[in-house]
């Protein structure tokens, strides 16, 4: 009895949040669909007319193609600087290896304000803050050690005597 007022419980929790959840998701789309909605349920007219608006005065083309190509770079580069990484990592053993790891993933254990403000004072002394590429190298603080985190357990699975044989081929 006890268990199924446990499960009853849990059951009506899970169901409150996610219709909490899909209500607010859905009044967010509704309203930014709304031409005007004051005191009704349903608002008594659609449009498109927000997104135009934005889409034609705040150059969000433009903007959108610039979050692409930051997003893109950080990921590739990412991964071009966090595998080499991650491999030496997962399969050397060295004295300070622990120590290393730590400081490698001390942006992702301490509050990103603490090194954001130094780091965009930085980028802009050397007069490359506000620019594509200030932004690709703000966001590659934190994504570099990510990519080793998230690397190194795949890299670790996988068997050297695999690594020998494809090196043989």
């Amino acid at each position: 009895m006890r268990d199924r007022l446990w499960h009853l419980a849990l059951y009506m929790f899970v169901l409150g949040f996610i219709l909490n959840l899909l209500g607010i998701v859905s009044h967010v789309v509704v309203s930014a669909f709304a031409k005007r909605w004051f005191g009704t349920p349903v608002p008594p007219r659609f449009t498109t007319e927000w997104f135009q608006y934005a889409w034609t005065n705040f150059d969000l083309g433009r903007v959108l193609g610039v979050t692409v190509f930051v997003a893109l770079t950080v990921v590739v580069l990412a991964l071009l600087l966090g595998f080499p990484a991650a491999y030496i990592l997962a399969r050397r053993n060295f004295r300070g290896k622990a120590l290393l790891l730590l400081l490698y993933f001390l942006p992702l254990l301490i509050p990103q304000m603490t090194y954001a403000i130094p780091l965009a004072t930085t980028l802009y002394r050397y007069a490359i803050g506000g620019t594509v590429t200030g932004v690709v190298l703000a966001n590659l603080v934190p994504m570099v050690p990510l990519a080793v985190f998230i690397l190194m357990p795949f890299i670790e699975q996988i068997s050297v005597n695999l690594e020998w044989g494809a090196a043989m081929m």
